[in-house]
């Protein structure tokens, strides 16, 4: 069975390459799901400044903004992951798989059912006659 689609270019760096099961196609994707030293660098710049700007009013407790930005850079960062998991060209949902094999399947006959031209405006009006 040939690939429904070959890519013709090349992602940086990928964080993972892979076939899709379903339609072989080449697939990369460029995020990692876990956080990376830079982000605790970016995570400690911004906490810096939320402490500096809410001193006055919480004094220590506002220590707390490190745990608040923390989740915040997790979700974003597995959000992100999660959208790309998805393959473009069939539909396969590697993480539904893994959880609930009929929600893939599901996922996958919704993805194609999404992909049908609707029929055209004059067959409409032929069989409504």
């Amino acid at each position: 069975m040939k690939a429904i689609d070959t890519r013709q270019y090349k992602y940086r760096n990928p964080a993972m390459t892979f076939y899709c099961p379903l339609c072989r196609t080449e697939r990369a994707i460029t995020v990692r799901p876990g956080l990376k030293p830079l982000h605790f660098v970016q995570m400690a710049c911004v906490t810096g400044f939320l402490v500096w700007a809410s001193w006055s009013l919480m004094g220590l407790g506002s220590f707390i903004w490190f745990f608040i930005v923390w989740g915040i850079f997790e979700a974003v960062l597995r959000a992100t992951f999660r959208k790309e998991v998805p393959c473009p060209h069939c539909g396969f949902d590697a993480s539904w798989y893994k959880r609930d094999v009929k929600v893939a399947r599901k996922l996958v006959s919704d993805f194609w059912e999404g992909k049908k031209e609707p029929p055209a405006p004059e067959t409409q009006q032929k069989s409504e006659s």
